[in-house]
Order: structure tokens, then sequence, then C-alpha cells
């Protein structure tokens, strides 16, 4: 290991305690980075602080079973193949229903029937390279299911009822408007003229559902759509003394929920476990673990050797910190890393704490804000220092190491790394959570790769018995 000492004095262990009690917060205050310096007493040999970036750190690679992904704020439609995760295609599935009956002008003439979707500001992938978008008519109420995932697959018809081929501007408050079937909205015309829409189910009754997907061989990106805005319109127009006079009606979303597929077919995680309980160390994957949202990939971390260090008589945890740099090469312009990851903590099934009062996982929480009233979650920013050329995430996993130590968790327990926090209930933490609606990842490298991309980063105090 490599260290930095520095020495102080304590004539009984009582004193002893104290000083590593004060050194615990003076070194809390200080800046990352800084050395600690002029920590000196007359007696060398009695306490001793220590720096040590060599400690294992273990990764592995596990995925969720399946996630929620109804009730969400965002469409997600696309297709890309990343290459070290495979391919990934993202397909909406929605219902649009009236609040009561709909009706048209006695005189009026039908135009067309379109689906209006408005970009959300989300994407990844190459948005320069043209999506295949079709529009398909599903044969199954949505409104009948209860909880969908992302791997819940519902028949629809075939034949497209509409198609696009779209450059996406997802950085825009644009409306992308596709035309959809002459005879669905002949006959949706015609009914609400003659007054047979008189409720939400009769509308149902002529669409029950509709899925808008990308085309099997797009290698582009996904695309994110707002929820509100998605709207069936119906246009017609109406000739009277003044001319002719267009108008349309709108059909609102009621019900929503996305697909969202990968295949890993030739990747290092083709053979990944069918069961969360299962993860993959990283000597399995290429020396690397990965995080995705959207399918559910998560990052585990554990520090197997770090509770050798409770041997050494009065030794205290000051402050650690794990940095992570994304492997090289792995993030580009298209394939960003996340803006932040989220840290929770898991059991040794990967099964994740919960905090009892609410029932949701457990974030780890900051050492200096381990307080009912205000806890503060552990979050790592995504830093990418332009003049070092380095690109890094940096926790403070202080709380999580101290008690590792003390042992106040459970023989198995890890961290987890994802990249956003369970926002939903107790029943479905993931439910309309930024990893339930993106496909965001991450590729870390682990120790044996050559390259420091992945430190523990301790200081800790050992005080010698005499």
């Amino acid at each position: 290991m490599k260290f930095i000492s520095y020495s102080f004095k304590g004539s009984s262990t009582v004193s002893k305690l104290l000083v590593i009690f004060g050194l615990t917060v003076s070194l809390a205050g200080c800046q990352w980075g800084e050395e600690v310096e002029s920590l000196i007493q007359p007696d060398p040999d009695e306490f001793t602080v220590l720096f040590s970036d060599t400690s294992a750190v273990k990764l592995s690679t596990f995925f969720t079973d399946s996630m929620m992904t109804g009730s969400t704020e965002r469409h997600l439609v696309g297709r890309f193949a990343d290459p070290y995760l495979g391919k990934i295609q993202a397909a909406a599935y929605f219902q649009n229903a009236p609040e009561s009956g709909i009706t048209i002008p006695d005189l009026a003439e039908y135009d067309s029937l379109t689906l209006s979707l408005r970009y959300d500001t989300y994407s990844y992938g190459d948005t320069t390279v043209p999506l295949n978008i079709s529009v398909y008519k599903v044969l199954k109420d949505l409104s009948e299911y209860s909880s969908v995932y992302n791997i819940t697959k519902l028949p629809f018809d075939a034949a497209p009822l509409g198609k696009i081929k779209l450059i996406p501007r997802p950085r825009t408050s644009n409306n992308v408007r596709i035309k959809l079937s002459q005879a669905l909205g002949q006959e949706i015309f015609e009914k609400a003229q003659n007054n047979q829409i008189t409720s939400a189910s009769a509308w149902t009754n002529i669409l029950q559902g509709l899925l808008v997907k990308a085309a099997d061989t797009d290698n582009a990106s996904v695309i994110g759509f707002k929820d509100t805005a998605t709207a069936i319109r119906l246009h017609y127009h109406t000739i009277d003394v003044d001319g002719l006079k267009r108008d349309s009606l709108n059909v609102k979303l009621s019900y929503l929920f996305n697909q969202i597929i990968p295949d890993r077919t030739g990747t290092l995680l083709a053979k990944a476990p069918t069961t969360h309980r299962i993860a993959l160390p990283s000597e399995q994957t290429g020396n690397k673990a990965f995080i995705q949202a959207g399918p559910g990939v998560m990052t585990r971390v554990d520090f197997p050797n770090l509770q050798s260090l409770k041997y050494y008589k009065y030794s205290v945890i000051n402050r650690a910190f794990l940095r992570i740099t994304p492997f090289q090469l792995s993030v580009t312009d298209q394939l960003r890393a996340p803006a932040q990851i989220f840290v929770y903590i898991c059991d040794k099934n990967n099964e994740f704490i919960v905090n009892p009062s609410t029932g949701t996982p457990l974030p780890l929480y900051d050492l200096n804000s381990t307080t009912v009233q205000n806890p503060k979650p552990v979050v790592g920013t995504y830093v990418n220092d332009l003049i070092n050329n380095t690109q890094y995430y940096l926790f403070d996993v202080s709380y999580y190491v101290s008690n590792l130590m003390n042992s106040g968790l459970q023989d198995g327990t890890g961290l987890v790394l994802r990249s956003s926090a369970f926002t939903g209930s107790s029943g479905f933490p993931e439910a309309n959570s930024e990893f339930s609606k993106s496909v965001d990842r991450l590729v870390i490298g682990d120790q044996s790769t050559g390259i420091k991309n992945l430190r523990l980063e301790l200081f800790y105090t050992v005080a010698d018995s005499k």
C-alpha cells in the first residue's frame, strides 16, 4: 500500500480517541487533494495518519428482472447499436381517449387523421441519422393492464397506420406529425358525425391503442416525446358564407408505457443471468462493469479487503472516496456519460436495503449529513476536466466504509451504482424515474486494466498501543 504518514502523541486511551475524533472532523473540512501537514507532536510513533489509494475494489454487473415503465411522462422511440451493450430498441404503447363524447358539425367534410408528438429534449445516440418510424394499431385495450414493464409485449396489427422518415430535432419544441390511415380517419369522422362516439369506451371500441416504433434495422438514436403534448387530431373543414373554414378535434393521451428491449447477442453481456440475484463479475465481462437505464443494468461495488484494517488497534477511517473514470473511449458525443450516478446499498443477493418507514430503497448518505431531519444522499457528478484531460465521478463513501469497518452493516452488503434516483412508491420505486424512461449508459473498467480509473482513496488513522 502507498502511505503518507503523520504522527501524534497521546498519554491515554481516552486522549487517543479524542484526538482521532478531532482528526475526523478536521479532515472532513479539508478540500480534497490537499495534503495534511504540521500534525506533529513529540512522540512520532504513537499515532499515524495514512493515505492509501491501492485498496481492492471489485466490480460486477447485475440486471433487473423487469422494470415498471407505465405512468411515465415520456415516450421513448428509436433504435441504435451500442459497441459494448448491443442493440436497444424503445417503443411507445399508448392509448388516446376523449374525456366524454366527440361531435363533428353536420356539414363538415373529412380531411385527415394525424398523430402529433412533441420533443421533450431527451435523446441518446446519433440524431444525425434518420429514424424510420411507424405507427401500428394495438389489438388489446391498454387500460386493462394495471402494471406494465419494459419487457411487456402486446399484439398489434402488422400493417402500419402511418409512417415517417425523421431526422430528429430533439432540442427543439417542434411537433412531429404523422399522417394516419385514411380508412381509420374516415371511420372515426363518420361515427363522430353520427353521434356514435359518446364516451371514452365508444372511442376505444374503434381504437384500443397505438404503438410507435422504429424500424428493426435502424441504427440511429432513441428520442423522447412529451406525454402531455401527444394527441390524435381529426382534421376537417366546413364551407359557409365566409368561405372554407378548417378545424380539428384533438383526442389526448390517457395511458402510456414504454417497451425497452435489449439485444446483447455477440456482446460481453450475451450470457446475462435471468435473475437479479446473480451478478456477473467484471472478470467475466472483459474486465468491465456496466450501467444502462431502460433495461435496468447496474454496477455493484465491493471492497473485499477493507475489513482487514479493523485489526489495527485503534484504527479509524477518517474519509473515504471512490473515484471512477469511464472506460477509455467509451464516452462519445452520441453516447454521453450520465450527468450523475446515484448510490444505493444492497445485500449479498443484490436486493436493495429498504428504508423501513417508506419501503423504498435506501440511498447511501453523506457522512456529514446523516441526520434524520436532513439526510443528504451521495451523488457522483460527472466531471470533465478539460485542463488535465480527465473525466471522473467522485463519491464520498465515508459513511459506508466506516460502518463496514465497525461491522455495522450485514455481511455481504455492497454498493449499487445507477444513473438516477428511485422516485416511485414502495410497490413500484422505479415508476417515472429517469432510470425507467431513458437509455443512458456507462462503461467502467476494473482495476486489472492497468489504468488508475478505479480507486478507493482512504484517509485513516492508526494508533499504536503501548
